[in-house]
Formats: C-alpha cells, sequence, structure tokens
C-alpha cells in the first residue's frame, strides 16, 4: 500500500527514530530431501582459539583453505554496505554449513549418492565493539527471499536475480564452481540486510564431528527420545540417523552431534524452525563447554580442537589471529554475554510458498538497524520495557494523517469496517488490506520517522491499541486491527490522553543458559 507524502512533525525527541548484463543460471538449483546438518561449531571456534603457542600458529594455520570473497560489479547490483561510524570496530561474520558428501564428509550420513554441496544453517556473528560480547543470529533455510545477482564463472559470470528460499543462494553461487559458492550467501546477506560482513567462514560434516569430539563431546539435557531414522524414500534420503535417549545429562558425542544438528524430519516434518531451536540449545552447550577452565588450560585438548576445527575451514583469508583476537574478547565476557536468535519471521504469510516463512517487516528491520548500528537488540537493553505509558497532547488533527488499515485478525470485512469508521472521523484512508499474520490480539499503530504526534491522534482514537516505531514506515501510518478492536472513538485536538508504546521486543537466549532438548 502507497501513500502520498505529508509534512514532517517535530516530535518527542525520546520517540524519534533514525531513519547486469547477467548470465542466467543453467538452472534452477535442483533440491533434494537430503540430510544436513549446521555450521555451528564456527561460533565455537571463535571463542576458544585462546593461548596457541607461536609453532602450533603457523602449523594449524596453514590449514585454513582460503577463498576470498567475491562481490559482484556488473550492472543492476549495489555497492556493499558500509559501516556506520559508531559500528566500525565491531565485527561480522557469516558461518556456513557445507553438507558436501565428499570424501570423509560423506562417511556414514546417508548421502552415498548426494552431488555437489549446499548451505543449511547459515549465522551472522556480531561481535560488540564495546566488548560487551557477541549476537549469533540464525537464519531459516527457508525464508523467501529475493536471490541477488552474483559472481557465478570466472571471467565475472553473473546470475540473475529471483525469488527462492534462502539457503539457495550457495547453490545458485556453486553452479558453475564451489569457488563462488559463499561468496554468493554473503552477498546476499549484505544485500538483504543492509549489514556490512566483515569475514565468513565454511565447515563441512567431517569437520563439526571432529571438533565436538576435541571438545570430549558435550551433556545436555534431553526431554523425551528423539529419534530420526535414515530411510530411503524413492532414491531420496530423510532423517539423520539420531537415536538420543531421554535424560537430564545425556553425552552428545561427535556422531550424535552431527545427526542432532541435522534432525528434522522425523522431529518437525521437514521443517526447520524447530530444528534451529535445538541448534541454538546446542549452541550454548558447546560455548559453555569451551569456555570452561578445563579446556582452556589443557594444552592437549586445546591443541586437538585447534587442528580439527582449522582442517575443515574455509574462510576468505582470516586465520588464527583474527580468531585468537575475538576469542579472547568472546573469553573475557563468558557465555553469558553471548545471546542466540533467529531473523523475527512469519509462517504462513500471504503470498508466502507452502512451507516458507517471511521475514517480519517491523523486527527484522530494526534487528538489522540494531546490528549495522551495533545497538542492543530491540527489546533487550537493560530496563527496556514491552509497554510504556504516559500522558501526551493532542497536537494534529485527523483530516491531516494518512492510513493504511490492515486486518490482523481472522474476522472477514473488519478492515473495511474500520476504515469506513475512520474516514468518518476525518481520516484519509489510503489503503485496506490484510496484516502478514491473523494473530494480532491488540490493534498497533505503527509509525515512522517524523510522525510521533500523528501516531498519538490515531491511537487515541482506536481505544486499546498500543504504538510502535517503525524505522522503514513511509509517511503513511498504519492500524493493524486486532482481536481486542471495539470502536473508533472521536478525539478532541489539544486534549491530554494517555499513550501507550510498545517495545518491538525480540527474543534471545544467553548461551549461559542452559537448555533442554525437545
Amino acid at each position: 500500500m502507497t501513500t502520498p507524502g505529508s509534512p514532517q512533525e517535530p516530535g518527542s525527541p525520546e520517540e524519534m527514530t533514525p531513519s547486469n548484463q547477467d548470465l542466467a543460471p543453467r538452472r534452477r538449483p535442483r533440491w533434494r530431501r537430503v540430510l544436513k546438518w549446521t555450521s555451528i561449531s564456527l561460533a565455537v571456534v571463535l571463542v576458544v582459539t585462546v593461548g596457541v603457542g607461536i609453532a602450533d600458529y603457523y602449523y594449524i594455520n596453514h590449514k585454513i583453505t582460503v577463498q576470498p570473497y567475491i562481490v559482484p560489479t556488473g550492472s543492476g547490483t549495489s555497492p556493499r554496505p558500509s559501516k556506520a561510524a559508531d559500528a566500525l570496530h565491531a565485527e561480522n561474520f557469516v558461518l556456513i554449513g557445507s553438507d558436501t558428501r565428499q570424501g570423509a564428509s560423506g562417511k556414514g550420513t546417508g548421502g552415498k549418492n548426494i552431488s555437489g554441496a549446499r548451505s543449511d544453517t547459515t549465522i551472522i556473528m556480531h561481535i560488540s565493539a564495546n566488548g560487551s560480547g557477541a549476537t549469533l543470529i540464525s537464519i531459516p533455510r527457508d525464508s523467501y527471499v529475493q536471490i541477488p545477482s552474483c559472481v557465478v564463472g570466472p571471467h565475472n559470470q553473473q546470475s540473475s536475480p529471483f525469488m527462492s528460499k534462502f539457503n539457495a543462494a550457495y547453490s545458485v553461487g556453486g553452479e558453475y564452481s564451489n569457488k563462488y559458492a559463499a561468496s554468493c550467501t554473503v552477498h546476499t546477506i549484505e544485500t538483504l540486510t543492509g549489514i556490512h560482513i566483515d569475514h565468513y567462514a565454511v565447515i563441512d560434516f567431517a569437520g563439526f564431528k571432529r571438533m565436538v569430539s576435541a571438545l570430549g563431546g558435550v551433556r545436555m539435557c534431553v526431554a523425551h527420545p528423539l529419534v530420526d531414522p535414515i530411510v530411503d524414500v524413492d532414491g531420496a534420503y530423510h532423517g539423520s540417523g539420531l537415536n538420543l535417549p531421554a535424560g537430564k545429562s545425556v553425552e552428545i558425542n561427535g556422531d550424535q552431534a552431527l545427526a542432532l544438528m541435522r534432525a528434522r524430519y522425523a522431529l518437525d516434518g521437514g521443517g526447520d524452525l524447530p530444528r534451529i531451536k535445538r541448534q541454538q540449545e546446542f549452541i550454548g552447550a558447546m560455548i559453555r563447554k569451551a569456555t570452561s577452565t578445563s579446556l582452556l588450560t589443557n594444552p592437549f585438548k586445546l591443541q586437538s580442537f585447534l587442528v580439527a576445527a582449522a582442517s575443515s575451514i574455509t574462510t576468505d583469508g582470516f586465520g588464527l589471529g583474527t580468531m585468537r583476537k575475538l576469542a579472547s574478547a568472546l573469553h573475557n565476557v563468558g557465555a553469558g554475554g553471548v545471546r542466540l536468535l533467529t531473523v523475527p519471521n512469519l509462517t504462513e504469510a500471504p503470498g508466502m510458498p507452502y512451507g516458507d516463512v517471511e521475514w517480519d517487516p517491523s523486527k527484522a528491520p530494526e534487528l538489522w538497524n540494531a546490528i549495522r548500528n551495533d545497538k542492543p537488540i530491540p527489546g533487550t537493553a537493560v530496563h527496556a520495557h514491552k509497554n510504556t505509558t504516559r500522558t501526551v497532547p493532542l497536537t494534529v488533527a485527523p483530516s491531516s494523517i494518512s492510513v493504511d488499515v490492515e486486518n490482523g485478525t481472522a474476522r472477514k470485512g473488519l478492515a473495511h469496517k474500520v476504515a469506513a469508521k475512520l474516514t468518518a472521523q476525518g481520516y484519509n484512508v489510503v489503503g485496506i488490506g490484510n496484516a502478514p499474520t491473523t494473530g494480532y490480539l491488540t490493534s498497533v499503530v505503527k509509525y515512522g520517522p517524523g510522525k510521533v504526534q500523528s501516531s498519538q491522534t490515531l491511537h487515541a482514537s482506536v481505544p486499546g491499541s498500543i504504538r510502535r516505531t517503525d524505522p522503514t514506515a513511509s509517511t503513511t501510518l498504519t492500524l493493524i486491527v486486532g482481536a481486542d478492536y471495539t470502536k473508533v472513538k472521536k478525539v478532541t485536538i489539544n486534549s491530554s490522553v494517555s499513550s501507550t508504546t510498545s517495545t518491538n521486543k525480540i527474543s534471545t537466549i544467553s548461551a549461559a543458559t542452559p537448555g533442554c532438548l525437545s
């Protein structure tokens, strides 16, 4: 829904919001239901690379495979995003898991007839400039996004942009040569989020198993037996071979950990979001184990882990020097300084292909804005409250306010009904439609920069509603009508009313808090 522009308002200071000659791929990636895993161990690599001796440094460093980030430069491509001034010393990594079945990586994975390599779980790791800790953001593989133009050949041949699942980027980039696969994933992230990525790292099946084994395994609570058997369905393999018993402290070795990170068919019907939650719980357990005194002070365990990590990693050029610097920063804050979350998303959103997810159009932009500027994740700062209520004067008349009305419930015709009532009160309704989901319990007034007072007027007209800032919003307000809607109320300009502002809280978990797998 679009809107004509309207004048900017001064607003309350505390509420103001900062504002290809292409070569198409030979074919769309052929998606098979194959057994996959995750790249979570890269997060741990950056935590434990402390104390390695100078002789071992050169030995281990030369085990790392290097493939530079190849950025497309053809027509239709945008320049890479730059960092905000206050985030110049922050670090952003992309951690990618490759499910290649070649060599040792394919042994015991049920993938004997699976060729090539794909990405499964991808994580953005943000290291704060002030040393306060790290944020690990999982990107659902089934996110329905635009894959931008990527370099796919040695003579700057480039693919054409298209809409698909997020993990298609890795396959498109590697269509002609695996040399370009990770670059396409990184370029896709930079294009979608506006975040400057400093480095990337890719790890394979065998490396992940070796690293967990080098840690001496990981103990975790398992709520109930987790079983995901390998089955052959018409030549396509499903399942990971996972077979974990229930228990308060179950020892998980390298093979079991790999199966756990890849399991989703028998456990989740092939779904990705529940699996991400298990992955994050396991990341937390690995980080707690990796930052334990016993590991960091045991040179044999540390050496074993570093060799396992280095021999299984492909990076854009960073080595143990960068790992040691980051590990020192993370070791200082401990597991409690590491937060894990998933890109805020909506399932079964209108227009989405079945099974795909859409990034939340309100929360996701706020998350990326926080990462770009090295700020706390929305709703996670100390003293952050979900709702804040105070008395404010109404200064903008309804006749000066343009509104999009969206139905956030399953009640048919509700948006049209509310739009008619708003029009009767003098509002300029410029669009009527459905919200991305029908799960809104409370009506929400969304407003962008410069529209604080306008949002207060609309908020007063819809009793029980809350106000929510959206830095990407235009000059038009959006009213998402929730299940608690009762009426549109007449307002009096220059009167004082109670105004409730909602923080767009994003759910995170701490690596220091033990979870229970389910």
